[in-house]
């Protein structure tokens, strides 16, 4: 999913269809549309980053070395949230967090990670599949954009559309052990 894209659908249900036809074109956008275009973006990636570390995480796993045992995370692609496990020649291993390391006893390992998505500006590309959906990210920046232009009703009804796209999302999610129905009675 283009960050874009998101934006452009974003407008349209905050009824600026005209600056989402412009923007979608590549029309030259004024100082205003420029603004409104950045905060939005802004918008997206706090909305983008708030669903990897709350509700949808971003899983990574990468082999690391290190002769010492200490495997620093800046040697990671991206940057962590949650280190999930450490395993060696295919077994898991004992592992202790410190503030720039992960401890283990292994020179080379697999880290399997949850991690928060990069900041990304207005050409980028969201982490998540479209599996996820532009409408969620879209209904979680427009609640975003009208609690900082103080707009607190439709701030609280965009929350609430997100809010129910995320839970979607999550009974559909594999990683999240499915949907299961509610039990009924005969």
């Amino acid at each position: 999913m283009k960050v874009k894209d998101i934006i452009v659908t974003t407008l349209k249900i905050l009824g600026r269809n005209s600056l989402a036809e412009k923007l979608a074109a590549g029309g030259e956008l004024d100082g205003g549309e420029k603004d409104t275009v950045n905060t939005l973006v802004h918008c997206f990636n706090a909305v983008e980053d708030e669903v990897a570390r709350s509700y949808i995480p971003l899983c990574a796993e990468q082999t690391v070395i290190s002769y010492s045992g200490e495997f620093y995370y800046t040697l990671l692609e991206h940057t962590p949230v949650r280190i999930n496990s450490v395993l060696s020649d295919g077994e898991a291993v004992s592992f202790k967090l410190y503030p720039e390391f992960i401890k283990a006893d292994a020179t080379k390992a697999v880290v399997q990670y949850d991690y928060a998505p990069a900041v990304k500006d207005i050409d980028g590309v969201s982490e998540f599949n479209c599996a996820v959906g532009v409408y969620l990210f879209a209904c979680g920046a427009a609640a975003e954009f009208c609690l900082i232009n103080g707009e607190i009703q439709a701030a609280e009804i965009w929350e609430s559309k997100y809010r129910q796209e995320i839970e979607g999302v999550q009974r559909k999610s594999v990683t999240t052990g499915g949907y299961i129905p509610p039990r009924r009675w005969v």
